[in-house]
């Protein structure tokens, strides 16, 4: 339970901050806060799958290095939405056309990286992993991951139409 609310106040935090640049923060403040809730979130995120996922010690073994390289890249991935987002925040409410459509594509190209990277180690952990723990920590990364879209989606504004309404 202890974990599932430390992830709910990160959750805040973290979704809270793309805001506090929309009301005029600096750049340089608001990606050291993002950084340190990141490496927190990190921790906390590690500490449910081990929990979670109830490894015996020779898949512990094999799983731990897998699951280190997985995050790393999900983490890249992650700096790059948080690119995004903070490209969007510069030119918002004011979204150009053009800009809004150099969003997308960035978007939706994250959106096929982060599928194409977590299928990959799906597939390498079911090799190392019987397959019920491997569905279970895909379950594990995808309701935390849930979370935190849900509170983004929750807190980054639409973007306004013509007439200024979202």
């Amino acid at each position: 339970m202890r974990i599932i609310l430390q992830f709910k106040v990160l959750t805040l935090v973290l979704f809270a901050l793309p805001l506090s640049l929309l009301r005029g923060e600096t750049v340089d403040n608001l990606v050291a806060e993002i950084d340190a809730v990141r490496a927190a979130y990190q921790a906390d995120r590690q500490g449910f799958v081990t929990r979670m996922l109830e490894l015996t010690d020779p898949e512990a073994k094999a799983f731990w290095p897998l699951y280190q390289a997985y995050r790393a890249d999900m983490d890249k991935l992650g700096d790059e939405l948080v690119k995004v987002v903070l490209e969007y925040a510069d030119v918002y409410p004011e979204v150009p056309d053009k800009r809004a459509a150099q969003l997308l594509k960035q978007y939706t190209s994250l959106e096929k990286k982060l599928v194409t990277t977590r299928a990959g180690y799906l597939k390498r952990a079911g090799k190392k992993l019987p397959a019920a723990k491997v569905m279970r920590w895909a379950q594990l990364e995808n309701r935390i991951d849930l979370a935190l879209r849900l509170q983004l989606a929750g807190q980054v504004p639409v973007v306004p139409t013509r007439q200024g309404r979202p």
